[in-house]
């Protein structure tokens, strides 16, 4: 058992190992039955699997999907269909089975251009081989609107919360077509069609890193920092998902930099961050606060403190099948750390869960009092999300770009059970808590919104931007710091 409290969001895909598997052995019979499984793990064990819709409404909604993998009984048809599409919860999810999934990739023509989505609408992203002008706006992919491609596509996001930072490029090589007859517009009006043949994974992959944005400086360290003009510094923390003791030597790096440099102005740059370790949200923080000490609360809560569902567990680690001592020393583990409120259905998580759990948080002694101006998309989640809703009550500077994908108020969060389903060996992956920011809790929410910016790119800004391969709320941001 972990003893650091992480939120975050699971993968949808992993493609490693060799193949060994067959995705024409499954038959549609195996797809239906994990189908019915994953949603009895669902209604089991899930901490609140009502949240967003009453029992029947999400009844009817489960029995829409299996229809669609009735009608559509492949391996891809099974993962867009998946069971915790409806759910509302963004952590919920299912995986591939890394043999499977590499004999599908490696049978399938993929989408050759890259492509971005903003207000909307899906654009090319990327100066490519085929002349079709960067900015172009998708209309229609093999006599299919972009839009209807777009509106049938699983989504990591909160409740309703409506995302569109989507991998476009991907759910168009999901109608598994061998050429692709692209209807676009070019960015002076004109229309224009195109046919290009589908391409390999490697060559996919290849055309997706090399697209224009998003443009990250982390280079895969999750947090980088540098002066973008004398008064201005640029700092960008991908993930929290850090020990505490390296994120703190890391932010007193760059804040003693910017100390050194006499930093008028910070641009915190959040986006495309997934979450981690719920500790280093109120760290980050510290460095930001105008005041002393800063309120830093959060609080756990589940209906299901017991693993119900005990078939198919297994760890995601070693993919051990749990054993009944597992399973025993879970349930000590939870029992231990929640108690029964006195009222309503919640268990609430005890001062024994999180020993770094500090409400009265006190500021760093390197902390920044200049203007900050914070950017969060729609893969802002969890932690992260919190983090935005932090800085946003505490009135700390503008937020600039889309609405994160989790909600502002509650999300689920830590401590999460995988279930590998027997036919497709699947694996499902289950929150055990949801966790509750600002004093909000319980059965009385059931809505939510994201953290939604003071600042949304218009379209035209947007193009320019990306016409002259610059990051367009980068970009957006040290105009309005100039004003």
């Amino acid at each position: 058992m972990t003893k650091k409290v992480l939120i975050l969001p699971m993968l949808l895909i992993s493609i490693v190992g060799f193949s060994q598997y067959s995705i024409s052995e499954i038959s549609k019979d195996a797809y239906l039955k994990d189908f019915d499984i994953a949603v009895d793990i669902i209604n089991q064990q899930h901490p609140n699997p009502y949240r967003f819709h009453s029992k029947e409404v999400l009844g009817k909604k489960l029995d829409s999907l299996r229809k669609e993998i009735e009608k559509n009984p492949t391996y891809i048809g099974f993962y867009i269909n998946t069971p915790t599409k409806v759910l509302g919860d963004g952590h919920s999810s299912m995986g591939m089975e890394s043999n499977y999934m590499e004999d599908y990739v490696s049978k399938i023509s993929f989408f050759p251009l890259a492509t971005y989505v903003q207000n909307g609408n899906t654009y090319i992203n990327s100066n490519n081989k085929y002349g079709v002008e960067a900015g172009s706006r998708i209309l229609e992919v093999n006599n299919k609107k972009i839009g209807d491609l777009f509106s049938k596509a699983s989504r990591q996001a909160d409740g309703s919360i409506k995302v569109e930072d989507l991998d476009m490029s991907s759910v168009i090589s999901y109608t598994n077509a061998k050429t692709y007859q692209i209807k676009y517009e070019i960015p002076s009006g004109e229309q224009k069609t195109i046919e290009l043949k589908g391409i390999s994974y490697p060559e996919f992959s290849y055309e997706s890193r090399h697209a224009i944005l998003p443009i990250d400086v982390t280079s895969g360290s999750g947090i980088y920092g540098y002066q973008l003009n004398p008064d201005t510094y640029y700092l960008a923390v991908k993930s929290f998902l850090f020990n505490e003791s390296y994120f703190y030597e890391r932010l007193k790096k760059y804040f003693q930099d910017m100390k050194n440099l006499k930093t008028k102005n910070l641009i915190l740059d959040i986006r495309d961050n997934s979450g981690g370790s719920i500790s280093n949200v109120p760290l980050l923080y510290s460095f930001l606060s105008k005041d002393k000490l800063f309120n830093n609360s959060y609080k756990y809560g589940t209906k299901v403190v017991d693993i119900n569902y005990k078939d198919y567990l297994v760890d995601p680690q070693t993919d051990r099948y749990f054993s009944d001592s597992d399973i025993r020393n879970e349930n000590n583990f939870m029992h231990q750390r929640f108690d029964k409120s006195d009222k309503g259905d919640y268990y609430f998580g005890n001062t024994r869960l999180d020993d770094t759990y500090i409400k009265s948080y006190p500021r760093d002694g390197l902390f920044f009092d200049g203007k900050v101006i914070l950017l969060i998309n729609n893969r802002t989640f969890s932690a992260a999300t919190y983090f935005a809703s932090l800085f946003k009550s505490e009135k700390r500077g503008n937020v600039v770009g889309k609405e994160t994908g989790s909600c502002s108020n509650f999300t689920t969060a830590a401590w999460f059970l995988t279930y590998k389903l027997p036919n497709t060996k699947s694996t499902l992956s289950i929150p055990r808590t949801e966790i509750f920011f600002n004093s909000s809790e319980g059965d009385n929410i059931t809505k939510c919104t994201g953290v939604i910016p003071d600042h949304t790119l218009k379209t035209d800004y947007f193009l320019n931007a990306m016409k002259e391969q610059k990051d367009p709320e980068l970009e957006y941001s040290k105009t309005l710091l100039s004003k």
